[in-house]
């Protein structure tokens, strides 16, 4: 069992929190029984879910590189809670995350994606990657506002999966019936 029990869902009569459950149940990422611990505070769970759709399933930047992102945020620190998840919104093949450690050297990326991953170990390991070659390569392939909204949710995923993984949760507690974004 989690180190935070999930929430009694037959005790939430929100409607907005129900649907949060519901889309986590249908589309898996963000999978059921992480959005059942963030529900213990309506605020967050709320919270978490508008930013999480803004800047991950909508937004300004495609849908597939900050997927891309996300699953190397996953293997990097480790949370095999999240390494199990794939977004279902995204066309990713599952063969184009096989170089994602050795993405520098990997012909598998776009200078975009390797821009992206660049900013991704910046943001989570270490800010002094983010020299001016890496500003370069970022000005180079996106605008200000992809900027901002790629490092707004790298550093949101980053600080959801290392939390997660302390949280010690498992794929099919929650919602059982699903495995929605789960890697088959």
């Amino acid at each position: 069992m989690p180190r935070i029990p999930y929430v009694d869902l037959g005790e939430i009569a929100d409607p907005e929190i129900l649907s949060i459950l519901d889309r986590a149940r249908q589309n898996g990422t963000p999978r059921p029984e992480s959005q059942a611990i963030r529900a213990h505070v309506p605020a967050v769970v709320k919270t978490f879910s508008a930013a999480w759709e803004g800047t991950f399933v909508d937004g300004v930047v495609e849908h597939e590189l900050k997927e891309l992102c996300r699953v190397y945020v996953t293997k990097t620190v480790a949370c095999g809670y999240c390494a199990a998840q794939r977004s279902v919104d995204a066309a990713v093949d599952e063969d184009h995350y096989a170089d994602l450690l050795e993405y520098k050297k990997s012909d598998r990326y776009s200078a975009r994606e390797k821009a992206a991953l660049g900013y991704t170990d910046a943001i989570v390991w270490n800010a002094d990657f983010a020299d001016d070659e890496l500003w370069s390569d970022l000005h180079d392939q996106f605008t200000p506002a992809e900027l901002v909204e790629l490092g707004f949710f790298i550093a949101l995923t980053s600080g959801q999966q290392r939390w997660l993984k302390t949280l010690d949760i498992g794929h099919r507690e929650v919602l059982a019936d699903t495995d929605a974004g789960l890697v088959h």
